[in-house]
């Protein structure tokens, strides 16, 4: 089985609106002199199944796929690092630094040593810049490729937000043919051209995403300095093949990057997404599930994504498969609870006797409305066909993941906060400040940094009632439930309607791979589809 689970708050809704929910287009980037660059094809071909690269494959075309962004980066806790190629002779090293929006354009980061000996690899305490490979006028030794125990978010230097790359000057000057220019992945820094036909900086930094690992983007790098000049004057003795430097860092997201997301594209559980960003640095949802893959279960989802919700599930002897559980057929030993009748095994409105619906409604008090139209679940429950779930109950995730919303994601101390929430150690999510060391009763929830009853305001499915922080099942015929309808027929709080609830919702997902939100608030009618009598 696999996880399902619906959007449940406004908010995500709105975030699933800004998804790009296909990859990024092609697109060539232009110097401000006009030239398109790299030039040459070496990039290419260290990108594409050369040893340098582990033998990687990643189809990269080196221009329609180079992109100038992202120029911040979100450090996650697996980064590490690979020393793919060095075309150029001069001495650089690279690093990383600390993003601050509010450090002037002209007052860019700068590397400081402890000293230009033995100590020009280590940076000071007042160096803005800390050094990842160090300063080497050639590629170094085959042992020395790959970075260890380089955990950025682990470094005392690390201020817990994003961060940058700049390739760095030797300070001692030695063999970096008279270049003094750091370059860094944030433009800004850069040397604007405003003698150029097309104001603007010189690009002497091309990212591309790996199209075969997660969170990894590659870095080339121009060595020599460009300056404000136009022609080949401004771009003074590069050769634009950015492979001089050429790097390869996994653990590594863009801004609001691995978060659960939904790919409308698709239907039933093959909309469940995780965000990504591509090398433009915007994000996209690129789903997780693919179709004809899983098989279908009892558990109120499509799990094989043809667009029937449990169909052909199977059940224990004995029993049938209804409202996304398998349940004792209803009859003399098992009633209904008021308002609804036992047909064919299964409890149903009354009204609904002999009503057919289309194939992505279902019939609640005589009419045929989409599944979750009406029904307001208890946080953190949500409706899915008409179900209230817990859409983290039996979901297991790998290390260093935690399940929020229904998805496996990272762990608050390996991927940064959004504005305004504060990471909760604890359980590994990110939450009200003001909730952060808040111990609230059983069945109560933490919200705005106070404990509230979640059953306030909750609409239960049919036949439910909200206790607890929970929707729970009435006893057969006492009518109660509380709530209901008013005398417009309209919901109120703590009302019912119809459908019952399936509180095993999401088993065990494969190790770290993270699971995303399905579709909520009016998506529904698109991806389930189960014909109701």
């Amino acid at each position: 089985m696999h996880p399902f689970s619906v959007v449940r708050s406004l908010s995500l809704a709105v975030l699933g609106c800004f998804l790009f929910l296909s990859g990024p287009a092609q697109a060539v980037i232009t110097q401000p002199n006009g030239q398109v660059v790299p030039l040459t094809g070496r990039l290419q071909g260290y990108l594409n199944g050369s040893a340098n690269n582990n033998n990687l494959n990643e189809m990269i075309n080196e221009q329609t796929d180079a992109q100038i962004e992202p120029q911040k980066f979100s450090p996650l806790c697996d980064f590490s690092g690979r020393y793919v190629a060095k075309g150029g002779g001069a001495n650089f090293a690279i690093g990383w630094y600390n993003i601050d929006d509010t450090r002037a354009n002209s007052n860019p980061p700068k590397y400081v040593p402890i000293n230009t000996g033995a100590g020009l690899n280590t940076a000071a305490a007042n160096s803005d810049i800390q050094i990842l490979f160090p300063f080497s006028a050639g590629l170094p030794p085959a042992n020395m490729l790959d970075l260890t125990a380089a955990s950025i978010r682990s470094s005392p230097a690390y201020k817990g937000g994003l961060i940058g790359f700049a390739l760095v000057p030797n300070p001692n000057g030695t063999g970096t043919g008279n270049a003094t220019q750091y370059h860094y992945t944030e433009h800004r820094f850069s040397t604007n051209c405003t003698l150029c036909s097309v104001p603007g900086p010189w690009y002497s930094t091309l990212t591309y995403k790996s199209k075969l690992l997660a969170n990894t983007f590659y870095l080339g790098f121009e060595d020599l300095d460009f300056l404000n000049a136009a022609g080949n004057a401004g771009v003074n003795g590069n050769d634009l093949d950015y492979e001089d430097f050429l790097f390869r860092f996994t653990g590594v997201a863009c801004v609001g990057a691995g978060q659960p997301c939904t790919d409308t594209t698709q239907q039933g559980a093959c909309q469940i997404g995780v965000t990504e960003c591509d090398a433009q640095g915007k994000i996209f949802c690129k789903n997780v599930v693919k179709p004809n893959v899983n098989k279908e279960n009892c558990d109120g989802i499509d799990n094989d994504c043809n667009g029937q919700v449990d169909d052909g599930a199977q059940c224990p002897i004995g029993q049938l498969c209804s409202k996304g559980r398998c349940a004792d057929p209803c009859g003399s030993e098992a009633l209904c609870p008021l308002g609804q009748d036992c047909q064919l095994g299964r409890c149903i409105d009354t009204a609904c006797i002999g009503k057919t619906c289309a194939a992505n409604q279902v019939c609640r008090a005589g009419n045929c409305v989409s599944p979750c139209d009406g029904i307001k679940c208890p946080s953190p429950y949500i409706c899915s066909g008409g179900l209230c779930v817990d859409p983290c109950v039996g979901v297991t995730c790998g290390s260093g993941k935690v399940c929020q919303a229904g998805a496996c994601v990272a762990t608050c101390d390996c991927l940064p906060c959004a504005a305004g929430l504060t990471c909760q150690s604890s359980s590994g999510k990110c939450v009200d400040p003001g909730c952060l060391s808040k111990s609230c009763g059983v069945g109560d929830v933490c919200s705005g940094g106070a404990c509230v009853d979640p059953c306030i305001g909750a609409v239960c499915p049919s036949g439910q009632t909200c206790k607890m922080g929970a929707c729970t099942d009435l006893p057969p015929d006492n009518g109660g439930g509380g709530g209901g309808t008013d005398a417009d027929g309209g919901l109120i709080d703590g009302g019912t309607v119809e459908t019952g609830c399936a509180c095993r919702f999401a088993p065990a997902q494969n190790g770290s791979m993270a699971w995303g939100l399905f579709a909520g608030l009016g998506l529904f009618a698109v991806a389930l589809r189960r014909r109701r009598r």
